[in-house]
């Protein structure tokens, strides 16, 4: 039992663990209120998914010194991974500004046109699936790395290497799988026209986003009990 609030009080005391618990606290609430009709479940969702938003709009020094860090991904394997690796930072890079954009101009401090804010928010969405979608490409690449590096392992290697790789396979498909769900979620989102924009109810993406926000907490656990 001890052990076990440990682990959740170390998820709470971090920054990304925090925004995982919010995030399925938010849809959750969102779910339930679909689902019962209850507006006020809907807009308690609503309030949570407006905090994660404003503790987003202080990323911004974060992601640039990430971005610093990382630079052209010298130090990756391949040069495709050093450009998907540039690519994701680039569209995380300008993601930020253009949602504090849309939400200065929510609250009345920009003063922008309507076809300039919903261009705006349209801009938002799509950076979030193309971000979601280039994670996705770099995950396939890291398990079809880890299927050949099990098959170059031979009968006399370790077992526990084996084991070991299986595990991160077994992670690598589970997050593979998460993130088809979270670009549904996104493209759902964007407007009617754009693939299936606006196609998906409001129940069935809330339950596409909560087992997301499930399996995204089961995997922040499975981490760090099976890959030490």
């Amino acid at each position: 039992m001890s052990s076990l609030v440990d682990d959740i009080c170390e998820l709470l005391d971090s920054y990304n663990g925090r925004d995982k618990v919010v995030r399925l606290a938010c849809y959750a609430c969102k779910l339930y209120g679909c689902v019962q009709g209850e507006k006020a479940w809907q807009a308690a969702g609503s309030r949570l998914s407006s905090a994660r938003l404003m503790l987003r709009l202080f990323d911004d020094i974060p992601m640039i010194r990430h971005t610093y860090n990382y630079g052209f991904g010298r130090h990756e394997s391949t040069k495709i991974a050093a450009f998907l690796g540039v690519l994701a930072n680039m569209v995380d890079q300008v993601f930020l500004p253009v949602e504090k954009a849309c939400w200065l101009n929510e609250v009345g401090v920009l003063k922008l046109s309507t076809v300039t804010a919903d261009r705006l928010e349209i801009l938002s969405t799509a950076l979030w699936a193309a971000s979601l979608y280039i994670s996705l490409i770099q995950t396939i690449r890291s398990i079809r790395h880890s299927w050949w590096s099990r098959d170059c392992l031979s009968a006399d290697d370790a077992c526990e290497a084996r084991k070991n790789l299986d595990t991160r396979l077994m992670i690598q498909a589970v997050t593979a799988g998460k993130l088809c769900l979270d670009i549904t979620h996104a493209v759902s989102c964007l407007p009617s026209g754009c693939l299936w924009g606006e196609k998906i109810g409001g129940t069935k993406v809330s339950a596409i986003a909560t087992v997301s926000s499930v399996i995204g907490i089961a995997l922040y656990f499975a981490r760090k009990r099976l890959l030490k």
